[in-house]
């Protein structure tokens, strides 16, 4: 049974297959003193399923400013998009740091490109945040990349669905200990009142009506009173 993920991402395979790699031209369009022959060959021998997160990180750091043109780029966007969700490293986080997305001016794209890019992110965000296994670092890279490039309401509608206990823990440690993303004055409002509605306070409960854990349970507690009261909370 094919997934949300993997329909999206041939949905990116599809929209993208026309912008064909020419390695005479990447050549030409990449800095000679910053990107070398190698460089060039590592990403070009491979078919561009194959190609690795090793292989694609400089290229992706790089694209555009130093490393060929937008039609490269977007060549290349679609593995570079897959391979998000299976990073161990900071593959998600180059993306975000690195804005080529914004750098390339994408809302300028046709519509069926922005909509493949959009669509993907929150399949993403749907996998990740549906997903016990998931990791802090997955959780937060998407939600940075959401605020540069998606819908934050689509996001927290589909976290308030997450049955997850991972869902829950990490807004209860990024109440505690601070959120490890930055927000504008109108997105701290938005996700600081959809944290303090009822819907998420009763996820909150009961959580600590079912763990074990002692010293869970009286973090689950203060951060709920926090919540309640709509104390301050960190994002940095």
């Amino acid at each position: 049974m094919k997934t949300k993920l993997y329909t999206a991402v041939e949905k990116l395979y599809k929209i993208f297959e026309k912008y064909h790699l020419d390695a005479t031209k990447l050549r030409a369009y990449s800095c000679p003193c910053c990107v070398t022959d190698e460089e060039i060959r590592e990403i070009v021998v491979k078919p561009l399923k194959q190609l690795s997160e090793d292989e694609l990180r400089y290229f992706s750091r790089s694209a555009i400013t130093t490393f060929g043109t937008v039609e490269d780029y977007k060549h290349f966007l679609p593995r570079i998009l897959e391979l998000m969700y299976y990073s161990k490293s900071d593959f998600l986080l180059d993306f975000t740091c690195y804005e080529k997305l914004n750098y390339s001016e994408w809302e300028t794209w046709s519509i069926e490109e922005q909509s493949a890019i959009e669509d993907y992110f929150l399949t993403l965000w749907y996998t990740i945040i549906h997903n016990e296994s998931a990791s802090d670092y997955q959780i937060e890279s998407v939600i940075n990349i959401i605020l540069k490039y998606g819908d934050l309401d689509k996001v927290l509608i589909e976290w308030s669905k997450s049955k997850t206990l991972k869902a829950i823990l990490f807004i209860i440690e990024g109440v505690l200990d601070g959120f490890n993303f930055k927000l504008s004055d109108r997105e701290y409002d938005t996700i600081t009142e959809w944290l303090s509605s009822e819907t998420m306070l009763s996820k909150i409960e009961n959580m600590f009506f079912k763990t074990k854990d002692s010293v869970v349970a009286n973090r689950i507690a203060i951060a709920h009173t926090i919540l309640e009261n709509k104390y301050s909370l960190t994002f940095c």
